[in-house]
Formats: C-alpha cells, structure tokens, sequence
C-alpha cells in the first residue's frame, strides 16, 4: 500500500483482529486509537488515550491525535500529526532527538509530589512545567 493521506475514524467498543488500512479505528472502552501506519508499510500503530499519552479531539466526523505519532522503532521511521483526519507528515528525526523526546516523556510521567515549605522545585521541575505549557499553547495555535 502506498502512503496514505487521510484516516477514517471509526468508533470499535472491540479492537478488530485485522486493521484495514486508511481507517482510525477509536475505542473509549480500551482506551485506544489504532491505525496501520500512515507510510503503507503495514505496521499496526497504537496510540494509547490517555492523559500521559495522547488526546483525541473530534471536529465532526474527522479525528485529530496529539501529539505526533513517531514510529521510530518501525523499519519506516515514519512521523506524522493526525490532524482532522489528515495526515501531516513530519520530518524524521535523529537518534539524539529521539532520546531527548523520550526523557521528556518519562519526566512528564513522574508522579507529582506536593510542593512544602521545607521542598521547592528544582529548576527542572520549573523547566518542565513551563515546556508543558509551551506545548500545550503552541497546539492550540497551530491546531485550535
């Protein structure tokens, strides 16, 4: 299958055995969105909707997904948004990169500890709170 330019979302209360290329198919009750990667090479990609993952926006019958979706680890490399249903294609990233964007990640997960008089945030816990609030205002620019 070649490239693909657009996903068709369709709500699933059960994940499907075999996912049809060019479909998002969107559970709430697993929590999920799956899809076979947007380049055709029929890797099955799964976005888990959850708060320290991704967030599903619908604007009528067309899904957005944030943030991007890196398959990284797949042989294709491939990194797009999904965006109304459209595919956005993103440029690849280097290994460096990759890393980087994966520690954010995993700091972005730690659980939050209560700030007391006798503890304050280091400047990473600053840091990274004024990263997620860049994040979260520039999505809203490009995409609100």
């Amino acid at each position: 299958m070649s490239r693909m330019e657009r996903l068709e979302t369709v709500f699933v209360d059960e994940i499907p055995e075999v996912l049809d290329d060019g479909i998002l198919y969107v559970s709430h009750t697993c929590k999920v969105a799956l899809h076979n990667c947007a380049c055709g090479c029929g890797e099955e990609v799964s976005t888990p909707l959850v708060r320290t993952e991704y967030s599903l926006t619908m604007e009528g019958d067309n899904a957005s997904i944030w943030p991007s979706v890196g398959n990284h680890d797949f042989a294709c490399a491939s990194h797009y948004l999904i965006r109304k249903g459209r595919i956005v294609w993103a440029g690849q990233m280097n290994r460096a990169a990759i890393e980087k964007s994966r520690q954010q990640d995993r700091e972005l997960k730690r659980p939050y500890v209560p700030v007391t008089s006798a503890h304050r945030p280091s400047i990473v816990v600053r840091s990274l709170r004024w990263v997620r609030h860049w994040l979260w205002t520039t999505y809203r620019w490009l995409f609100g």
